[in-house]
């Protein structure tokens, strides 16, 4: 008898060994290499495309870039956030990364500067799509720091310029992700709030990146207790 109730404790723990804890998905790790995997990807894909495409017409690796590359972002961020927390280090790392291209090499400031001066809308109002497109393409894609081959030579600055030009090269398939959600958010704020907005995106992205998961619990239980008891004052 004994030997039998061994061999069920035996058989039940290897059991055990293959069961999910507290109901996890054993697929949900996963999401977040899938996600990384196509996030790394997708410049690769956005090259090969374009060496296909230039035989046969130039402007395909630009539309593919400049509107297949926001759709890409959308999905990534969807998915990430269906599937949170266990793809949080995957959605920091957008974060992060769509910060940096977006400020340094997605026109976004400049964008700002020309809806503060509510000059946006008759930059982009333009009669023919072939026009529409070309400046759509030029304000989302405007370096904060415009360097030339010139400045490019064996100084300290001239390497440094390099390593931005060539970074710039890289990540130019990232720099439109968020192109056609700005120009629409710049589109229908007041332009007094254009560079608001902008400190505000910026300052909510760092946060997102630099401070811990249970950081944002704290601060969200911090609200919810603020906001109970402003009610129960009033009700009082």
């Amino acid at each position: 008898m004994s030997n039998q109730e061994d061999c069920l404790r035996n058989t039940t723990k290897q059991v055990h060994q293959w069961t999910p804890a507290d109901g996890e998905n054993p697929q949900k790790p996963r999401i977040a290499k899938w996600l990384f995997g196509i996030l790394l990807l997708w410049p690769i894909f956005v090259w090969i495309c374009g060496m296909l495409g230039a035989a046969v017409q130039k402007p395909f690796t630009d539309y593919l870039v400049f509107f297949g590359s926001p759709v890409v972002a959308a999905i990534l961020a969807g998915i990430a956030i269906r599937h949170y927390p266990a793809t949080g280090k995957f959605l920091k790392t957008l974060v992060g990364l769509l910060l940096i291209v977006t400020i340094l090499w997605g026109g976004i400031f400049q964008c700002v500067s020309l809806a503060h001066k509510e000059k946006l809308l008759s930059t982009m109002e333009h009669t023919t799509p072939r026009v529409t497109f070309i400046t759509y393409r030029t304000l989302v894609s405007q370096p904060l720091f415009p360097v030339s081959d010139a400045d490019a030579n064996a100084t300290l600055r001239g390497a440094l310029v390099g390593v931005f030009g060539y970074a710039s090269l890289f990540l130019s398939p990232y720099t439109p992700m968020l192109g056609p959600y700005y120009l629409l958010i710049l589109l229908i704020t007041p332009p007094f709030l254009a560079f608001p907005i902008f400190w505000l995106w910026v300052l909510l992205s760092v946060l997102y990146v630099v401070l811990p998961q249970r950081a944002w619990g704290w601060m969200k239980a911090e609200v919810v207790r603020t906001s109970a008891n402003l009610r129960r004052n009033k009700r009082s």
